[in-house]
């Protein structure tokens, strides 16, 4: 006896362990409903030394889109129903069985290590003796980051005793377009400066700015 199966709309009744998503395009406020999804080989770590704070969780997706909705790519986001997102680094049709095969990375930082700061970007003006900072406006506010130390860096060997100077990592939960002259305000005022920011465009990993907090001049 022949067994017809049809495995392209069949996907929902064939599979178990099955979850619904919305597929989010990158760069657009498009979305697609995923009604059939299921997710593989989860696997979470640490996305860089940060005392478990930064969080790294890889998996593989198996969904079909619905009819008419233009394959996913690579920056798109699967967004799960507990709202985690999970950025798609690689894409693969199954077009006999109508649907597609994603490789995945969720980035987070962990609620209970965040620290909230400001985000301000300088105003400059021309006060008579050249262009100087006049004011801060804001580009982000209460934003979720970790602040880590890096240690004690000398900035001026030539006095005695040298002057040093705490540098900081700070790992944002997500991207933001930094400028040279950016600060970070903590919520307990300290403020640190901006001294180079990476991965900012990378989509398999949290951007990472390195600073130096501007009121711990002195000595170790």
């Amino acid at each position: 006896m022949s067994v017809d199966i049809d495995a392209q709309n069949d996907f929902a009744q064939l599979a178990d362990g099955l979850e619904t998503a919305t597929l989010r395009r990158k760069d657009t406020n498009n979305s697609a409903a995923i009604s059939a999804a299921r997710r593989f080989d989860v696997v979470a770590q640490e996305a860089t030394p940060s005392d478990g704070a930064a969080r790294q969780a890889d998996a593989i997706w198996h969904f079909q889109l619905p009819t008419g909705e233009t394959a996913p790519a690579v920056g798109d986001v699967v967004v799960d129903q507990l709202g985690s997102r999970w950025t798609i680094l690689e894409v693969h049709e199954f077009s006999l069985l109508g649907r597609w095969k994603c490789v995945t990375r969720e980035l987070s930082v962990a609620f209970s290590c965040l620290d909230r700061v400001d985000i301000e970007r300088a105003v400059w003006g021309d006060l008579g003796a050249g262009p100087v900072i006049v004011d801060w406006i804001y580009v982000r506010t209460a934003m979720p980051v970790k602040i880590q130390p890096e240690g004690l860096v000398i900035v001026d060997g030539n006095v005695t005793p040298p002057v040093w100077q705490a540098q900081f990592q700070i790992i944002l939960s997500e991207s933001v377009a930094l400028e040279a002259d950016d600060r970070f305000v903590a919520e307990d005022g300290t403020v640190y400066r901006l001294q180079s920011y990476a991965q900012a465009e990378r989509i398999d990993a949290l951007p990472m700015a390195k600073v130096w907090r501007d009121d711990t001049a002195g000595t170790p």
